[in-house]
C-alpha cells in the first residue's frame, strides 16, 4: 500500500519514506541499479564475514565497477550534491561529491552518529556494547577506553615492539619451503587470528583456534542483520562460549598484550572493557585484507617490489629486524599497505543516520536520515584522482592521500578507527617479512603497472608463492 505524503518541518515531502524536494532523488531505475549493483552485493558477499561460497560468483559480475558507472551517471545527472535514495534502512542520502564525504566524516558523531540500523542489528548478536553501536555518553566512555588501550593517534603502540616481533614470527612461519607451491588467502588469514590472539589477548591465547571459530560463527551470523531470530538461542550459548574464553585471558592479563593496558585506561560503568574486543578482532579482516592486497600488488609491481625490498634490508642492517625504529625507517612499505586498502577499500560503505537538520549548499535535509559515504567509490574516483586506478604509494608520502578526507578506508574525524595506526603496523610488519630474505610471486589474479587495475579484487584463486633467495656455497 502507497504511503501518504508527509510534510516535515524542513519543506521536503515524503512519499513511500523518501525525502522529495529541494534534494535530487533517485529515479526507480537508479534505484533498481544500485540495489542490484551495490546494495544487494554487499548484503550477499557479507557485511561483517565474508561469505567464501559466493565470492566467485559475485566476482564475475564484476559489480563494483558497475556501481561506480552508476553513481558517476547520478553524479553527473543530479550534481554535485547528496541524492535520496532507497537505502537498506528507508531513505538515505548518497554523498558523491568529495566535499559532502567531507563534511559527514569531519562532522560530530552526535549529529552524525554511526550507530546505523545495520550496526545495531548485526552486532546485537556479536557484542551488543560494542564501540561502533554507542551514542552519547556511552560513545563517549567507550571511545577514551578504546583510545588509550590501543594508543590512538600515535604513531607506535606503547606495546609495538613486541607486536612486530609476533607479526614476524607469524608471517616467518609461513614461509617454510612448501610456500613456493603458492599460500592461499585462507593460510595467511590464519596466521593473522593467531598473531592477533597473541596481541590482543596474549600469548597463553596463541593457540585458541576455537575463540576464533566461535567469534567467526558469530559474524556471519550477523551477515543476517538479525533477520534468523529463531537462532536467538543458539546465538546466545554461542556467546557466552566465546566470552567465557575470553575471559580466561582478562582474569590474568598479559602485560605485552592490549588486555594488559586495561588496567590504565578510562573506564566508568558504562564502559563495558570486555565488549570491546569483539571488534578489535574483527578489524583484522580489514589487516588480513591489507596484507593479501599489498603483497599482491608488490609482487606484479617489480619497481616498487624492489624499492620496498631495499628499504627494508636497509631498515634491518641499521637497526634490526622487527624493531620499532626498523618499522619507522619503512615508510614506503607502510604506505604501500595504505594504498592497497585505497585501491580495493575493505569496508566500502561509510554509514551514519543524522540526529539533527543537516544542510547541504542551499538545501536542508531532517534529522533522521541516513547518511552513505561510498569509500570505494570516491577512492577510485578517476574523475578526481589522476592515479584512481593504479598503485601509487607516494600519494601517501607526499601527503596527497592523507589531505584527501574522500580517500577513507579507515574512516575520519571523530568516528575514525581507534585502532588505525595499530593495523597498518601489524600489516606492515607482516608484508616487511615476506619482503626479508626471499621473492614472491602471485597467480590467479591479473594485476600490473601496464593496465588498469580491476575495480575489485577477487581472491578466490589467489595464491602467494614464496621462495628464499639461493645463497652460492662460496659465499
Amino acid at each position: 500500500m502507497r504511503r501518504p505524503l508527509e510534510t516535515l518541518g524542513t519543506g521536503c515531502a515524503y512519499g513511500d519514506g523518501l525525502p522529495v524536494g529541494s534534494l535530487p532523488v533517485a529515479s526507480s531505475g537508479e534505484n533498481l541499479g544500485l540495489l542490484l549493483t551495490y546494495f544487494l552485493p554487499s548484503y550477499l558477499k557479507g557485511i561483517f564475514r565474508p561469505r567464501p561460497r559466493l565470492a566467485r560468483p559475485l566476482a564475475r559480475l564484476d559489480t563494483p565497477r558497475r556501481a561506480a558507472q552508476l553513481m558517476r551517471r547520478m553524479r553527473h545527472r543530479h550534481g554535485p550534491g547528496p541524492v535520496v535514495v532507497r537505502g537498506t534502512a528507508g531513505p538515505t542520502l548518497l554523498v558523491l561529491d568529495a566535499e559532502d564525504a567531507r563534511q559527514v566524516l569531519a562532522g560530530p558523531v552526535e549529529v552524525y552518529a554511526v550507530d546505523t540500523w545495520e550496526k545495531v542489528s548485526g552486532f546485537a548478536c556479536v557484542q551488543p556494547d560494542a564501540l561502533v553501536t554507542s551514542h552519547g555518553r556511552q560513545r563517549t566512555a567507550r571511545r577514551a577506553f578504546n583510545d588509550a588501550v590501543l594508543d590512538a593517534g600515535e604513531p607506535v603502540h606503547r606495546l609495538a615492539g613486541h607486536f612486530l616481533r609476533v607479526a614476524g614470527e607469524e608471517a616467518r612461519a609461513l614461509l617454510a619451503p612448501r610456500a613456493e607451491a603458492g599460500l592461499t588467502p585462507e593460510e595467511i588469514r590464519a596466521r593473522i587470528e593467531r598473531m592477533g590472539r597473541r596481541c590482543f589477548l596474549g600469548e597463553a591465547a596463541a593457540g585458541d583456534e576455537e575463540f576464533s571459530r566461535l567469534l567467526e560463527a558469530l559474524l556471519l551470523e550477523a551477515n543476517w542483520l538479525g533477520a534468523r531470530r529463531r537462532r536467538s538461542g543458539r546465538i546466545r550459548r554461542t556467546r557466552r562460549k566465546m566470552m567465557q574464553r575470553q575471559a580466561r585471558y582478562l582474569c590474568d592479563a598479559d602485560p605485552r598484550s592490549l588486555t594488559g593496558v586495561f588496567r590504565s585506561a578510562p573506564r566508568g560503568p558504562e564502559t563495558a572493557p570486555e565488549a570491546q574486543v569483539a571488534h578489535w578482532f574483527m578489524a583484522l579482516a580489514a589487516v588480513h585484507a591489507a596484507v593479501v592486497q599489498a603483497l599482491a600488488l608488490l609482487a606484479t609491481h617489480p619497481r616498487h617490489y624492489e624499492r620496498a625490498a631495499r628499504e627494508v634490508a636497509a631498515a634491518d642492517s641499521g637497526h634490526g629486524a622487527r624493531t620499532v625504529p626498523g618499522f619507522e625507517a619503512m615508510p614506503y612499505v607502510r604506505a604501500c599497505v595504505q594504498e592497497a586498502v585505497r585501491l580495493w577499500t575493505p569496508v566500502p560503505s561509510l554509514m551514519r543516520r543524522t540526529t539533527a537538520e543537516t544542510r547541504w549548499r542551499s538545501s536542508v535535509a531532517p534529522g533522521g536520515v541516513n547518511v552513505l559515504v561510498p569509500a570505494a567509490f570516491h577512492a577510485r574516483d578517476g574523475e578526481r584522482l589522476d592515479h584512481a586506478h593504479r598503485f601509487a604509494p607516494e600519494k601517501w608520502l607526499d601527503g596527497t592521500a592523507e589531505a584527501d578526507w574522500a580517500v577513507s578506508p579507515f574512516s575520519r574525524g571523530e568516528a575514525q578507527c581507534s585502532g588505525m595506526e595499530l593495523g597498518l603496523l601489524l600489516a606492515t610488519g607482516f608484508v616487511a617479512e615476506f619482503l626479508r630474505g626471499g621473492e614472491i610471486a602471485v597467480s590467479g589474479v591479473r594485476l600490473g603497472p601496464g593496465r588498469k587495475l580491476p575495480y575489485g579484487f577477487d581472491a578466490t584463486r589467489l595464491r602467494i608463492g614464496y621462495r628464499a633467495y639461493r645463497i652460492p656455497e662460496e659465499a
